[in-house]
């Protein structure tokens, strides 16, 4: 069973965004721009609603990165 997550608004639909689930069966949304760009929230508050560096994801829903962190 998959765990349940609230919806990550304009997240859940970009490209920058990745699943990052840990062991106690949570699901984070982790956002890709900040690797780059210190101004965008590594884990930012959800839903957003409102984001200058969104990009729609090209294939559908993103993948959720294949292993938890420890």
């Amino acid at each position: 069973m998959e765990p349940v997550r609230p919806p990550a608004g304009l997240c859940d639909r970009c490209r920058h965004q990745r699943l990052v689930p840990n062991t106690r069966g949570s699901v984070f949304s982790l956002c890709g721009r900040s690797r780059e760009d210190p101004a965008y929230p590594r884990y930012p508050r959800l839903p957003v609603l409102s984001c200058p560096g969104f990009e729609v994801w090209p294939g559908g829903d993103p993948a959720p990165d294949p292993e938890p962190r420890r």
